[in-house]
């Protein structure tokens, strides 16, 4: 019976009807149902198979589907029939065929299996006259110069391999035995095999030829020792007979090792192995081939391509009853139906058992580490805190340690016991306050607000009192730590009485220096301005009246009295700068910024440079301290500028607020490292600054190689006012 196959959402994907059945729904479905434009342009492909490989199918429909980007429709007709073979079956269903796809364009034929070439060569003329084939799973011969419009994949068939694997498996093979039913295409395979053992001349051949039955089973009862049997036969559809091919394998593979070209069939039914063409390989190449002839390439431009390599298939079971290791199989043997071992059917509880101990191993690792990083951490912290108490008890500095939340003391040196006159235990659990150590409270107050704030305090003068009632001045830094968990102030205090002393004993001699050096100044300018440059201008005079007495009548005389008379001019000249430089009278009655600016014009002119004054915001009236210093700090700051920056050009800015008075000095010259000089000796940096501490500011220099210098001079107004006060 000829069986058409196609798609069906049924369970098996295939419904078996009769031919002469869908010839007619396909007569039908011509008449009725006209062809509309998307059917026009969309590709249609027959596909011929020849019993087996719907899978195959679906890879070569995927790969074609892949290469090729327009619709393609397919139809997939099954030509598996026991009565294939006769000719008028095949005349039959040829004529069916063509009934039925008289009114269907069909673009490309794909030929599944070697029965299906050669019923689509042999009827192409009658069925599709000039339509393309493209073939795959062909195992048979090609012909020397292949049918003109056919293309397609040569699959290897695999005797070579099969052969050679049983003659490896097998040395002490004699025979070989050959059952194949020897017509159609098991004749091409018999004498493909036939035709390899010719390679084996000391092997006998035994040719049991015919379809399966028990006479085939007698004869292969006959069969001699040391055997090996290829065996060829291939199942029925569900119509076979009671006794079938797999019946015959299952009598041959009790006796004998059988292989077959067909592992797919043996391999799992009691042979051993076997090598066929990779079936994967195959449709997906055809595929290929298809896309490239529906894409408009002529299908005689298109070769045949090879699909050589043969893939080794073996039963891991029948190995073992031939006592056949699996290192003597050839490299890429695939092994099926191995049993797992022990191992593998329990790899997954062995894993999570070893991933369970080790990761208790690695527990009890951490534990143990764990516990000795503490004891080794507990022995470093006996150490420091051994180390700590030594330098705590025996440190010349005072140190305490005092509760954050209310400042009672936890602990005291000796040194500071001796700094406030108080025994530890006059101190310990007492506040500050109770103990009246702080003369100052709200300084007390102020140091722990910064301390809660930042956590540290630095370089802070504090006022303590003693037991007695002394009042020391001590240096004292302070820290945030931890005891037992709980917030603590570590203090470390210097007693710095003597040094402030020392101190304020060096200020005021700096003071009475300072106010002595004003006071020579002063009288050195006003015997300059009022007695020398007089004389001076007594002298001019008497060279002038001179020069009026010659008359004209000595020309060389009269030329070097008015030499004389111009160097006494200069002369003046310069005494006078030099007593305002030593004391400038308009400081005394105009005023600093009057005296500032005069002093700017001044230098610009003798030194020939340009001096850019700025003023805002001076008070009218400002303590003479104060503006005397900054006088003389601009002085010094503008002799230096034009003796050493280099520059033609300065900035000089006074300017005043509420708060303070600040005068700058900037160039643009050649700087220098200003913490270099700051460390040197030079007197007139360390005469600035101690100026500007008498009156209470500060001097400060930026200055960096090659990017100029700035000096400023900062005096807050209250600190100028309480020393005018105080001098009054």
């Amino acid at each position: 019976m000829s069986l058409i196959a196609e798609e069906t959402a049924g369970k098996n994907g295939f419904r078996s009807i009769w031919w002469r059945e869908v010839l007619l729904v396909f007569c039908t479905l011509s008449a009725l149902v006209p062809p509309t434009a998307a059917q026009a342009t969309q590709k249609n492909v027959l596909v011929l198979s020849g019993g087996r490989g719907r899978v195959s199918i679906n890879l070569m429909e995927s790969s074609l589907r892949a290469h090729f980007s327009g619709p393609v429709n397919f139809t997939i007709i099954d030509l598996d029939n026991p009565r294939f073979e006769q000719k008028s079956y095949q005349d039959n269903l040829a004529e069916g065929l063509r009934v039925a796809y008289a009114n269907e364009k069909l673009d490309l034929v794909v030929a599944v299996m070697t029965t299906s070439l050669q019923f689509a060569v042999q009827f192409r003329d009658k069925l599709f006259p000039g339509l393309p084939i493209v073939f795959m799973s062909n195992i048979s011969p090609l012909p020397d110069k292949i049918w003109s419009g056919v293309t397609g994949v040569e699959s290897t068939s695999g005797v070579r391999e099969t052969i050679d694997l049983a003659l490896r498996l097998h040395s002490d093979t004699k025979t070989i035995a050959i059952i194949s039913e020897g017509t159609g295409v098991g004749r091409d395979w018999y004498l493909a095999e036939h035709s390899e053992l010719l390679r084996h001349p000391e092997l006998r051949e035994i040719d049991l030829l015919g379809p399966a039955s028990p006479e085939l089973l007698s004869r292969v009862a006959a069969l001699p020792s040391h055997t090996v049997v290829l065996f060829q036969l291939a199942p029925q559809d569900s119509n076979q007979p009671a006794f079938g091919a797999l019946d015959v394998l299952a009598a041959v593979t009790q006796r004998y090792p059988t292989y077959s070209i067909l592992p797919h069939i043996t391999v799992g039914h009691g042979g051993v192995g076997g090598a066929s063409y990779d079936p994967a390989i195959d449709p997906v190449l055809a595929g290929q081939l298809a896309a490239r002839v529906l894409s408009g390439e002529h299908v005689d431009d298109v070769p045949v391509v090879q699909n050589s390599k043969a893939v080794v298939s073996v039963d891991w079971r029948q190995l073992r009853r031939w006592n056949i290791p699996e290192s003597a199989l050839p490299p890429g043997t695939r092994v099926l139906f191995r049993e797992p071992t022990l191992w593998e059917q329990g790899r997954k509880y062995f894993l999570s058992g070893i991933a369970l101990i080790v990761v208790q191993a690695l527990f009890i690792f951490g534990l143990f580490w764990q516990r000795a990083r503490r004891r080794r951490a507990e022995v470093e912290l006996g150490k420091s805190e051994q180390k700590f108490s030594t330098i705590f008890r025996h440190s010349p500095l005072g140190i305490t340690i005092a509760h954050a939340r209310d400042g009672r003391y936890i602990d005291v040196n000796d040194a500071f016991e001796a700094q406030i006159g108080r025994n530890r235990d006059e101190i310990i659990g007492r506040t500050p306050v109770e103990t009246d150590l702080w003369v100052d409270p709200d300084q007390r107050t102020a140091f722990m607000k910064q301390m809660l704030a930042m956590g540290n305090a630095r370089d802070l003068e504090v006022r303590l009192r003693r037991k007695d009632g002394q009042i020391r001045t001590s240096l004292g830094s302070a820290e945030m730590i931890e005891v037992n968990g709980e917030p603590c102030v570590l203090s470390v205090i210097a007693d710095i009485t003597e040094r402030k002393q020392a101190e304020e004993v060096i200020a005021e001699f700096s003071g009475k220096l300072i106010d002595a050096q004003e006071a020579e100044r002063t009288r050195i300018a006003r015997e300059l301005h009022d007695d020398i440059n007089q004389r001076l201008a007594m002298v001019a005079v008497n060279l002038k009246t001179l020069k009026q007495d010659l008359q004209g009548s000595d020309v060389k005389m009269s030329r070097r009295i008015q030499e004389a008379c111009e160097q006494v001019a200069g002369l003046e000249n310069d005494i006078q700068a030099l007593s305002h430089r030593l004391h400038s009278s308009k400081l005394e009655y105009l005023g600093l910024e009057a005296a500032t600016a005069s002093l700017c014009t001044e230098l610009s002119e003798r030194q020939n440079i340009k001096v850019d004054f700025r003023c805002d915001g001076i008070p009218e009236e400002l303590a003479s301290e104060v503006s005397l210093c900054l006088f003389r700090v601009l002085q010094e700051a503008l002799h230096n500028a034009v003796k050493y920056s280099g520059a033609a050009v300065f900035e000089v800015s006074l300017t005043g607020s509420p708060q303070q008075i600040e005068l700058k000095v900037h160039d643009s010259g050649v700087g220098f490292d200003a913490k270099v000089a700051s460390n040197g000796h030079g007197l007139g940096l360390t005469s600035m600054r101690e100026r500007l501490r008498l009156v209470g500011g500060q001097l400060s220099i930026d200055s960096k190689p090659n990017q100029g210098t700035t000096v400023t001079a900062r005096i807050p107004l209250s600190a100028g006012t309480a020393t005018a006060s105080a001098a009054a």
